[in-house]
């Protein structure tokens, strides 16, 4: 979320409670305005509201970078789909290391691992301590389920943050604070802006040809239903819909929910905006209703239903084989990296109006592993990206010239080749780094808009602990494997069995321990929403 404090002075005193509820962005000062991004902090922020609050106190110092030490090499993760293998990954980080070293003492080692192996990958690599210093915490790898694991350094140790972090603190603002536990400063949000609707891509060219008309806004599961159904008539050998192995929940994307843990495994908050109650996704009837008409769907061949199938809806879609390429969260730049992927016109129907919500501003996280061997460096580096625009263009973009070129006339927009994809990464200011086509030089403008219209979620800035619960997290999650890929590929003989499968899976989800979290999670969560009161 990205709110400056020109908007405070013109709003009533809740409107302003409730925004900060959630916690405000930017607070309108420059971060970009040096060419090492190690300037000065701005004197003239208030002082009172401390580093959770977006404002730098005065009794901590910006730590002085040596640079006469031996500099250090950063290991950050890059987060890929399975399968991929870039090329050029040395060309990058020396072309990095052309920034760093003179600006922070440092190069950086990019660590590029799929999507399907990071949680196993970072657990391991701190558990033997391996090199590893940035650590994603985001998608399946979410700060949620990793509050109690001893995974994540505590930033406010030796006040890691105040002093190495002081540009951070002053972009992300009290959004900081969705990465706080108990007084610990786990994670940082990797989005400058947090404002997503819910909704789902689809081959337009496809569609187009074929006549089937999907609302650009307002869609409803009936319009993704019907347009699943009519490419199935008029293409029988196009695939409508794929969930894959069926490990990951589409029915997020579809409803909007809030979620905790892993696959909702602590508990989900339905519609923060009518309801605080954490309850029990899969004994939910929006559950069993998805379950069934999953089933149905699995019946009528709008989906495979193959969980041993090891393609990704990507490589499906991609390929022209895939009517709709899957559910997601949309934003302007993310809209913009799928449609420079394919050949053909992708189509973007949104379900919901713009929402930031506790699920959309972790959903992307930065962390630092507890047993980085420089978590000052480590620190200084995340710093230096948020500040650098060069920096965090090569990450998320390659290289010019080899990765992209720019537009023509333009020296903001770039076209991709195809050669560097970073569907997971999330880094860097998005106001000050390049823009990918097919979004135009209006796309900072667009986004900004997006963010002053959305719905801010009461609970955006809570984060459950789970340190009480590690046993229980584990069954729950692996009971939560064990039945979702079954219930989701519509897999059960009839709809009687479906219900059956979901009686059985919840039982299983009691006896793991789920109803001892949730309760636990709503005990928390009140006290959350009674601290913001006070």
């Amino acid at each position: 979320m990205k709110l400056k404090k020109v908007f405070v002075g013109g709003l009533a005193l809740s409107m302003v409670l409730s925004v900060m509820a959630c916690g405000g962005g930017n607070s309108g000062q420059s971060v970009s305005g040096t060419d090492t991004g190690v300037q000065s902090a701005d004197s003239s922020q208030d002082t009172d509201g401390g580093a959770a609050s977006g404002e730098t106190p005065e009794s901590y110092q910006r730590a002085e970078i040596d640079m006469e030490e031996e500099p250090y090499t950063v290991a950050i993760q890059i987060v890929t789909l399975p399968g991929t293998d870039f090329a050029g990954k040395e060309d990058r980080e020396a072309a990095i290391n052309e920034i760093t070293l003179p600006a922070i003492n440092c190069k950086v080692d990019i660590q590029e691992i799929w999507i399907s192996e990071i949680a196993n990958t970072t657990s391991m690599a701190v558990a033997g301590n391996e090199k590893i210093d940035l650590v994603h915490v985001a998608t399946v790898n979410p700060l949620s389920s990793l509050v109690g694991s001893d995974i994540l350094l505590d930033m406010n140790e030796d006040n890691l943050l105040q002093t190495h972090g002081q540009d951070l603190i002053a972009l992300m603002g009290d959004v900081l604070e969705a990465g706080s536990v108990n007084g610990k400063q786990l994670a940082i949000p990797a989005k400058v802006f947090n404002a997503t609707v819910k909704g789902f891509d689809y081959n337009k060219t496809a569609a187009d040809e074929y006549g089937i008309e999907i609302p650009e806004t307002g869609a409803t599961m009936e319009d993704l239903e019907n347009a699943l159904y009519a490419i199935k008539e008029a293409d029988p050998d196009m695939i409508p819909f794929y969930l894959g192995s069926g490990e990951l929940n589409y029915l997020y994307w579809l409803q909007g929910y809030e979620y905790f843990g892993n696959e909702a495994s602590y508990g989900v908050v339905m519609d923060s905006s009518s309801d605080l109650t954490v309850e029990n996704l899969f004994a939910s009837d929006e559950f069993k209703d998805y379950c069934l008409r999953m089933y149905q769907w699995k019946q009528d061949g709008i989906i495979p239903g193959d969980p041993t199938d090891t393609n990704t809806a990507q490589s499906y879609f991609g390929a022209g084989q895939l009517f709709v390429g899957g559910a997601m969260d949309m934003t302007e730049a993310g809209n913009a990296q799928i449609s420079a992927k394919y050949n053909f016109e992708v189509g973007y129907a949104q379900m919901y109006e713009p929402k930031i919500t506790n699920t959309t501003v972790t959903e992307f996280m930065w962390g630092i592993a507890s047993n980085s061997e420089r978590p000052d460096k480590a620190m200084d580096f995340l710093n230096f990206v948020y500040t650098n625009a060069d920096v965090a263009n090569i990450l998320k973009y390659g290289l010019e010239g080899v990765n992209y070129e720019f537009a023509e006339g333009s020296d903001k927009v770039i076209i991709t080749n195809g050669t560097y994809l970073t569907d997971f990464l999330v880094i860097g200011n998005t106001e000050d780094m390049l823009v990918q086509s097919p979004s135009g030089e209006d796309s900072i403008e667009k986004t900004e808009a997006m963010e002053k219209e959305a719905v801010i979620s009461p609970i955006c800035n809570y984060m459950f602990d789970d340190t009480q619960f590690q046993t229980e997290s584990s069954l729950i999650y692996s009971t939560i494997m064990e039945y979702l890929p079954r219930l989701q590929n519509g897999l059960c003989d009839s709809e009687d069995a479906t219900l059956a499968l979901i009686d059985e899976f919840n039982q299983k989800l009691e006896l793991a321990g789920i109803n001892d979290v949730i309760a636990a999670n709503q005990e928390q969560l009140d006290a959350f929403l009674a601290a913001q009161g006070e």
